[in-house]
């Protein structure tokens, strides 16, 4: 899939402003060039010129988020966002360290975290790269973690967790992801808990910069109108005495499910409207890289307006809102937690009829899940078409500088950029058959969660709730 796509659950601090935004997205990379290095300590480092303007993107990701975290310190690596824009030794408070972006003529910045990986980033002119390394060497390497400071973010990270939570729909993923993943939930949380956040410790955040910010646990891409090889040098120069440390966990993976379960969640803002999933565990790369090709195939074809599997659903299903239009199903590319998700919505009718329409819906689904197991059930011009617009996508995403190192950047914390640059050509290798091996595997016969999102006024007329408590299929 697109990284357009991947990119969800990510909590950042900044925005970038439009017209500067516009600027960056209107500039054509037409230099592809990638430069890989690591560093002794570890790091590793990639480079991209590109010179058609004078600006040059700095960017530091960490395989750090919800992922690296326990029960106990959930929520924490979101927090450790926030301080490390608190001030460090050369800039010891923000007023500094945002004076400081200021005289470099920083335009866009911004930190994120999300579930598997924690990023910082600016813009800047390029010829003040030498600077801009150096300002992130010493945000990364030494920041205060001032206890006036934590008492002050603590605060402002709650209420933006609060905000979140008060969303309707963050009551409907939390009981997703609990079902999903009884075991290790808290890795696919990147807000946290609320308890763990207002009870931080200096000492926690320190436990988490010592472990997973480190530079054998980090990348560092530099994109725009740079020398490659003065670069290097200057990178070396500012990170080069960066220590190693832990670095990323070998992580118990989740569990398969093991059977059918069902999640009904009756605060959904819009009534008359039902919205249905079906979520399917798998594949996840650190296990099956192998099948996320043939996954990311199957979702181009299956999302086809005139393909098998939507005309199919419609005829079925013709309470589905929208027709076709509405259905929707994809693959999500994790290290630790890929699925697949069929989404619909459906017109919640006066009777007491829904539970038999999503009894139908499920039934049609899994129907055609069994025809897929053919290498026909898509034709050789589906196929094609995915693998052109798999490619259209990856030339448009690599065309700027600053997208492609944060297309990059995901893919460096959530595969390999290996993975990444030879990308398109596994899509093009990827065959039919391959894609009947990742139906069999991970959605054929396999337990998956329905979750049900409806309006509290409908639930208590279509009585959804008890009636998916006593249902084992």
């Amino acid at each position: 899939m697109s990284i357009r796509q991947k990119l969800t659950y990510l909590f950042t601090v900044a925005r970038i402003p439009a017209i500067l935004l516009l600027t960056l997205l209107c500039v054509p990379m037409h230099a592809q060039a990638l430069d890989a290095h690591v560093l002794p300590n570890g790091l590793e480092v990639f480079l991209v010129q590109n010179s058609q303007v004078p600006l040059v993107t700095i960017m530091i990701t960490f395989r750090a988020g919800a992922i690296v975290e326990t029960e106990q310190l959930n929520g924490l690596c979101h927090l450790y966002e926030h301080m490390l824009f608190k001030g460090n030794e050369r800039f010891p408070n923000q007023t500094e360290f945002m004076a400081a972006m200021k005289r470099l003529g920083v335009g866009n910045w911004n930190g994120g975290t999300s579930t598997e990986y924690v990023t910082y980033f600016f813009t800047i002119p390029a010829k003040h790269l030498a600077e801009g390394l150096e300002f992130w060497a010493a945000a990364v390497q030494n920041p205060l973690l001032r206890e006036d400071e934590l008492k002050l973010e603590r605060q402002v990270v709650y209420n933006e967790i609060a905000g979140k939570q008060a969303n309707p729909e963050y009551r409907l993923r939390q009981a997703q992801i609990h079902a999903l993943y009884p075991d290790y939930w808290f890795r696919r949380d990147v807000g946290g808990n609320l308890q763990v956040i207002r009870s931080a410790t200096i000492e926690q955040l320190r436990f988490i910069r010592q472990k997973f910010y480190v530079p054998n646990n980090a990348a560092l891409f530099v994109a725009g109108d740079i020398n490659p090889q003065e670069t290097l040098r200057l990178v070396n120069t500012f990170f080069g005495t960066w220590k190693a440390g832990y670095g990323f966990p070998v992580l118990e993976p989740h569990k398969p499910l093991t059977a059918q379960k069902w999640v009904v969640v009756d605060n959904s803002p819009t009534q008359g409207q039902a919205h249905v999933q079906m979520i399917f565990r798998g594949p996840d790369t650190a296990i099956d890289t192998a099948s996320t090709y043939a996954a990311d195939l199957w979702t181009q074809m299956i999302n086809n307006p005139q393909g098998r599997f939507k005309t199919a659903l419609e005829q079925a299903v013709p309470e589905l809102y929208g027709g076709s239009r509405h259905i929707s199903a994809g693959y999500y590319t994790q290290r630790n937690a890929g699925s697949t998700n069929f989404s619909f919505t459906i017109n919640v009718p006066d009777e007491e009829e829904l539970w038999n329409i999503i009894i139908r819906l499920r039934a049609a689904v899994l129907q055609e899940i069994n025809a897929m197991h053919s290498a026909e059930y898509f034709t050789p011009a589906e196929l094609d078409s995915a693998r052109r617009e798999i490619e259209n996508n990856e030339i448009i995403a690599r065309d700027i500088p600053a997208r492609y190192i944060h297309n990059l950047s995901f893919w460096w914390a959530s595969t390999s950029t290996d993975y990444y640059t030879g990308y398109v050509d596994k899509i093009r290798t990827t065959t039919p058959q391959d894609v009947c091996a990742y139906v069999k595997r991970y959605l054929h016969d396999a337990a998956f969660l329905t979750s049900i999102w409806l309006h509290a006024d409908d639930e208590a007329r279509q009585h959804i709730l008890p009636r998916a408590a006593k249902n084992p299929r």
